[in-house]
């Protein structure tokens, strides 16, 4: 096949487009985040960077409440229905966000925390826009509103407020509202479109709900440890595992972006009853994205000590937590999109069983090893956990569609 032929293909092939817009966005997402951390880091130390992340962490949690699946919930509906449930997804995000945000006040004693709550909806309902920009497949219009401006303004801001508000994490907490309120904004004057009549259907709830649950304990799969880090040991610890959690996460993007484009191809394929094009997609899209994990997780082992020396020199302490981190995201994306085969062929609640083992073993061994171990007594335990729910996912998977990934597996 010549260069031209190549080039004609990828124009022709709309899936291969959006698979690189996304990888793209997602890149210039994760670099500005980086970005962002580095300056927090930098200008406003470590400590303080870690008081801001437990509280965020909070933010982030809560959030899939307020989320309810109903990001995936509508990626599943639109092919057969349509925008029916886009009005009723936000009514129920909105009242969940508000919900949450005045029981949050209840629970946590601390005014910085009270101060970051009202963030649940603002982050909750970005998830909602992120399924429809996917469902219509305008996933570079979403990146460049995501993750370029937003992002990009979150790091000017935060850089101007260090100058104008002082040193202290509510300046770090304003350039996040910031940049949130401005990509909502946005969302929202390009979205309006998809917003019809309310249309309550319960049993669109009921597909949400199970997700919602899987969501939720596979961000606490990734976020317990650093709750239990700002309960257990000090910020310090929690801003250089969260610095040794971004690190890491870099592994699977190559994941996160073929699913931003593979989710809602699975429920086209699955409600066409192309089943052996779906499985033919998932074999080989698993292959190739477990080779290029493999190699980049190399690259970040030899480069790893420089790589944390860029973020201060007390962030080298989490080198033995990066090198877990990087073992679990790294079978993380050689088992492929498990649990989106699973979800959105309408059988959500497998991962929401075998993520809540996950949490409870989690949390179990967070206990047992923070207060001897620390940040790597942290970092285990999520490996482990991580290992057991991706495992768990690829037999399913294997099982229910009778495919075989790899030779011997």
């Amino acid at each position: 096949m010549s260069f031209k032929d190549i080039i004609t293909y990828f124009k022709q092939s709309n899936f291969l487009q959006k698979l690189v817009e996304s990888f793209f966005g997602r890149i210039s997402y994760m670099i500005f985040s980086l970005l962002f951390s580095l300056i927090c880091t930098r200008i406003y130390g470590v400590e303080l960077f870690g008081v801001y992340t437990h509280a965020f962490t909070i933010v982030t949690i809560l959030m899939i409440v307020a989320r309810a699946g109903l990001d995936n919930g509508m990626m599943y509906s639109i092919p057969r229905n349509k925008y029916l449930h886009v009005s009723f997804s936000f009514v129920v995000n909105f009242i969940l966000a508000v919900g949450l945000t005045i029981i949050g006040g209840f629970i946590y004693n601390d005014p910085y925390i009270w101060f970051v709550l009202p963030l649940i909806w603002l982050v909750s309902s970005e998830q909602l826009f992120f399924a429809l920009y996917r469902t219509e497949g305008k996933i570079k219009e979403f990146y460049f509103i995501n993750g370029f401006m937003a992002i990009l303004l979150r790091v000017v801001f935060v850089i101007l407020c260090y100058f104008l508000i002082g040193q202290n994490e509510y300046s770090i907490a304003i350039a996040v509202y910031l940049s949130f309120l401005f990509s909502n904004l946005i969302y929202i004057l390009h979205q309006k479109g998809k917003f019809q009549k309310i249309h309550f259907d319960m049993g669109h709830l009921k597909y949400s709900f199970p997700l919602l649950f899987a969501t939720l304990m596979a961000t606490i799969i990734n976020k317990v440890d650093i709750l239990m880090l700002g309960s257990m040991a000090t910020k310090q610890d929690v801003g250089v595992y969260q610095i040794t959690f971004q690190i890491s996460s870099t592994i699977s993007i190559f994941l996160f972006v073929f699913n931003t484009v593979f989710a809602p191809k699975i429920a086209d394929l699955y409600h066409n009853n192309k089943l052996e094009e779906l499985r033919r997609i998932y074999v080989n899209s698993t292959r190739a994205l477990a080779a290029l994990a493999a190699l980049y997780f190399a690259t970040i082992v030899i480069f790893d000590d420089f790589i944390l020396w860029v973020f201060g020199e007390e962030v080298v302490a989490g080198k033995t937590a990066l090198l877990m981190r990087n073992v679990a995201q790294l079978i993380n994306v050689a088992v492929g999109s498990v649990w989106l085969m699973l979800s959105m062929t309408g059988k959500p609640k497998f991962q929401m069983y075998a993520n809540f083992c996950a949490v409870i073993m989690n949390i179990a061994l967070n206990f047992v090893l923070i207060p001897e171990y620390g940040i790597n007594g942290a970092a285990f335990a999520s490996m482990v956990a991580i290992l057991f729910t991706n495992i768990a996912g690829y037999i399913v998977v294997s099982t229910r569609f009778k495919v075989k990934v790899y030779k011997y597996i």
